[in-house]
């Protein structure tokens, strides 16, 4: 089994725990034995400043850092590789990392943690719903903020959000060879979710057709479509893996046997790709 998606202590999400020889002692354990090992990168973050919500801006300093003490290890049975987990931005596709030290891992995890920069809706962070992280927005201001922000996201349409996101993927994966794994996808929609589009006015259909030339380009370059224990809809898998698709799992551990995103999770995400594969309709 693979995963390329293992958070390490220096960032603030990983618990102390997660160092080189315990993520080493846990993936022997539940039979990992590839495994990437990655570093929060992000040179910018919605508000323009060093903190956003769970996120904070990490830069050259952090991953040399991450880089010493990962290089000082020398595995004993898992292969691992060096990476980070980056932000796309925006439908151009431009990431979160500099060329320079991208060239410094083995691979780029792409995320999508907020809404990406369109031409129709252009980035406003005093409207970006913050609610998971920031009581602010449960105040009377707050939710008239949102109400402001999701009749923006609606009168731009969920159809032009996912095609931007689709796209902004597209133009990265051909721009940034070191992207080799697209982030805890699913069916690549939770941050439209998350931020209030009207996803229910597009179909199944719809969706897996938007995705296409993204899931097209991924098949013919080897780039992983990453899937958690939530999977994905048997529809989106069924025609990613028709173009050659190739899938991975993780449980975004950030610990690693209790807590918020356990590495013990990967065996529910495998399960689960399991059972997309065994209803894999050719």
């Amino acid at each position: 089994m693979k995963d390329f998606h293992i958070h390490f202590h220096l960032d603030e999400c990983g618990a102390d725990e997660m160092t080189m020889p315990n993520i080493e002692k846990a993936c022997i354990e539940l039979g990992i034995d590839e495994g990437t090992i990655i570093k929060h990168y992000s040179m910018q973050l919605p508000n323009g400043k060093p903190d956003w919500a769970a996120w904070h801006t990490q830069g050259t300093k952090e991953l040399d850092a991450f880089l010493e003490e990962y290089n000082a290890y020398t595995p004993k049975k898992v292969v691992f590789h060096s990476g980070v987990e980056t932000e796309l931005l925006n439908d151009r596709g431009d990431i979160n990392i500099p060329i320079s030290d991208q060239e410094k891992i083995d691979m780029v995890q792409l995320s999508v943690h907020f809404m990406i920069d369109t031409e129709k809706l252009p980035f406003d962070f005093m409207l970006y719903p913050d609610s998971w992280f920031s009581p602010e927005f449960a105040t009377e201001e707050g939710q008239r903020l949102w109400r402001e922000w999701k009749e923006r996201v609606n009168a731009v349409g969920a159809d032009y959000l996912l095609n931007a996101t689709a796209n902004g993927y597209l133009n990265a994966l051909k721009r940034f060879p070191k992207i080799k794994s697209l982030a805890h996808m699913g069916d690549g929609i939770g941050h439209l979710k998350t931020f209030g589009a009207d996803l229910e006015s597009l179909s199944m259909s719809r969706r897996v057709e938007i995705f296409e030339p993204l899931m097209k380009y991924m098949g013919e370059n080897g780039i992983f479509w990453e899937l958690t224990a939530g999977g994905m809809s048997q529809e989106m898998f069924d025609r990613a893996k028709d173009l050659g698709v190739i899938f991975t799992c993780t449980a975004d551990g950030h610990q690693l046997y209790e807590g918020w995103g356990p590495l013990c999770n990967h065996i529910k995400a495998e399960e689960a790709l399991e059972k997309l594969n065994a209803q894999y309709k050719k």
